[in-house]
């Protein structure tokens, strides 16, 4: 545990720093295109460890400037000067002073003060570097800090620019974390790898499923799925979970059972006569109820039929530990109790496992089914988007990667592939979707990711196989990081490109800077209350040893 919590500090700001950082780096080349003026980028989060100055700006200064610092020994040192602007337009400073709290903020707003580490002296000038590049204490990420982000008409800042530049460098940070995976996964593509390959099989097809009402039988192969080389589960899984609710088209090659077949032989024949068939994933395959006699087809399914599909299905999961048993499915006595292994006692309920660890809390399937066979581990069965359960026959290993020409290609559709599973992936969640391909926690938080860079840091493999992993992971989680900054949501990018958006519908009347930070700072606060939200849940998590894998 130690050592995956450690990895998984590590491995978190290697992954996730470095998206954050470019997305901000995204905003300030933007800002500087457009002459914003910038007054601060930060790595990491305050407080503050320290920082380097750079910029050149010019302070005219004469006989009425008031210097609280000693001009001779004002190179060198960080200062604050207040400023007026002459009719010529150049800034004619009022007064020099040290750089007190509460100045960056001036400056930030728009006011009439430049702050900075002083450069030089050249005649009537005071040559200020303006531009702090920040290192800080939480290494989280980075930020931007510009003139006027909230709105003002002070020169150079954000909200004196065009509203199609003000959209332009707001959404910047977004559009580079979105560019990144379409850079990443085909690089990542090229690495030589390890992939399982083999023909992938229809072991059973569900009755009434997408795929029985489109004639596919046990036995099939899936050869393609619209266009797609399908060579292992996975491929399926991704291929038919992009195309959720839509028609989707499978290339198979029809099995024909071997009535005659000995031990070791392929139990299908195959012509390889290629057939293509349609059908639609479901956005919400059904959960059968297991009953001894169905009532109703569409949400139960007879235990007998349930165990072709799954052997360890049954009527029952829990079963109590009493006197006197009334009900075999439901009761055991103390007595039987006490000959399990591990053992139980009068009152406990006991939950039907594989393999039962915990005394008085499990029994395992074996003994279960020694008591009454229509105990089981699960008492409902899941079906799955399109209603088929595979298998890989002639499956091996193979390593190879891919040249440039075969990786830019599908690494696009890969990036392509994951902007519409998180589309889905939020569709599903919205709409109570029990599709078993988003199983796992539905939202996970810093802490979350923690969890799953480390065990991906400690996990049984290979270095190229970890790198590669989180590579693919970084795609996502830049996507992921795009989309949400781009939703108008108060606080986040999304969310001040809608107050632009409302200042075009007002034809140019402003919501006032007050309101609009307002609006922001409590999103912000609801942000930050969601994130711990989330955090409480990763913990809890952790504590009870879920893992991701």
């Amino acid at each position: 545990m130690p050592e995956t919590v450690f990895f998984g500090v590590v491995t978190f700001l290697l992954v996730l720093g470095p998206l954050i950082i470019l997305h901000e780096l995204g905003h300030l080349w933007t800002a500087r295109r457009f002459g914003v003026k910038t007054l601060e980028f930060g790595f990491g989060y305050p407080p503050r460890a320290g920082g380097i100055w750079s910029g050149r700006t010019p302070v005219t200064f004469d006989s009425d400037t008031i210097f609280e610092i000693d001009k001779n020994s004002l190179i060198g040192k960080t200062a604050s000067i207040r400023t007026i602007i002459d009719e010529e337009g150049r800034s004619i400073a009022v007064s020099v002073r040290p750089r007190s709290k509460g100045d960056d903020a001036e400056a930030s707003e728009g006011g009439q003060i430049v702050t900075g580490k002083i450069k030089a002296i050249e005649g009537d000038q005071i040559v200020v570097a303006d531009m702090l590049w920040s290192f800080n204490w939480l290494p989280l990420g980075g930020f931007v800090r510009m003139v006027g982000e909230e709105g003002g008409s002070a020169k150079d800042s954000l909200g004196s620019k065009p509203r199609w530049q003000r959209v332009v460098v707001l959404g910047s940070g977004a559009f580079v974390n979105a560019v990144i995976p379409f850079i990443l996964l085909p690089l990542v593509l090229m690495i030589p790898a390890e992939k399982p390959v083999g023909d992938v099989t229809i072991v059973t097809v569900f009755p009434g499923s997408p795929a029985d009402m489109a004639g596919i039988r046990s036995g099939d192969r899936i050869l393609k799925v619209d266009g797609r080389r399908i060579e292992n589960i996975s491929e399926l899984q991704q291929a038919v979970t992009v195309k959720l609710g839509a028609e989707s088209t499978w290339e198979i090659e029809s099995g024909v059972p071997n009535i005659f077949v000995r031990p070791a032989e392929p139990q299908y024949q195959y012509s390889g006569a290629v057939e293509k068939v349609v059908l639609i994933p479901r956005w919400k395959p059904p959960s059968k109820q297991i009953v001894p006699v169905v009532s109703d087809p569409e949400t139960q399914m007879a235990l007998a039929q349930a165990r072709v599909f799954d052997v360890s299905l049954g009527l029952n999961s829990l079963i109590t530990v009493v006197d006197e048993p009334t009900d075999t499915l439901y009761e055991i006595s103390d007595e039987d109790a006490a000959l399990l292994d591990p053992p139980a006692a009068l009152g406990d309920i006991l939950r039907v496992v594989p393999v039962a660890e915990e005394a008085g809390k499990q029994i395992s399937l074996a003994d279960a089914r020694l008591h009454d066979n229509g105990l089981g581990i699960k008492t409902t069965v899941q079906e799955g988007a399109t209603g088929v359960q595979i298998s890989t026959e002639n499956s091996q290993i193979v390593s190879k990667g891919l040249n440039p020409l075969e990786a830019f290609p599908l690494g696009w559709r890969h990036a392509l592939d994951t902007m519409v599973l998180t589309r889905n992936a939020l569709t599903t969640t919205i709409i109570g979707s029990s599709n078993p391909q988003f199983e796992g926690p539905s939202t996970v938080g810093p802490i979350g990711i923690g969890q799953l860079t480390g065990e991906i840091a400690v996990a049984d493999a290979g270095i190229g196989a970890k790198i590669i992993t989180f590579a693919t992971l970084a795609a996502t989680l830049s996507l992921s990081l795009a989309i949400l900054n781009i939703l108008p949501i108060p606080a986040l990018d999304g969310g001040r490109i809608f107050f632009v958006f409302v200042e075009i519908v007002r034809r140019g009347k402003r919501i006032s800077p007050e309101r609009e930070g307002l609006v922001h700072l409590v999103g912000f606060a609801l942000l930050i209350g969601l994130i711990a939200v989330i955090s409480v849940q990763d913990v809890t998590r952790i504590i009870r040893g879920e893992s991701f894998f």
